[in-house]
């Protein structure tokens, strides 16, 4: 997964980096399809940290922020939001799965009778 790093007022420390890293690598654990993922991290009038973290994968595009008065906390906030999207992303593509299933069962016992 390549992980490309953008900051904006802010020098991205290679700590930041690594901790931002390590925490996106578990989505390889659940998304196999991870094509990009894009973090841009932000300094607003000096207490505004903000950290936006887009992920494309081939079947959607998960965006999430969040904004604290601290840069790893906003990053983690934005991790845990994105971690969010991609389970119900899952959760969704199961689901459909199962009802298709279940309607092409039905389809195939009313053209029986």
């Amino acid at each position: 997964m390549k992980v490309h790093f953008t900051g904006h007022h802010v020098d991205l420390s290679d700590a930041l980096k690594e901790h931002a890293q390590s925490r996106l690598d578990k989505f390889a654990s659940f998304l196999d399809d991870v094509i990009d993922v894009h973090v841009i991290l932000k300094v607003e009038k000096q207490h505004r940290h903000i950290a936006e973290i887009t992920m494309k994968t081939r079947s959607a595009s998960l965006v999430a922020s969040a904004e604290t008065q601290d840069m790893y906390g906003s990053l983690n906030q934005a991790i845990d939001k994105l971690e969010a999207q991609a389970h119900k992303t899952l959760d969704k593509k199961a689901a459909r799965t199962q009802n298709g299933d279940k309607a092409a069962a039905l389809v195939g016992e009313a053209e029986e009778e």
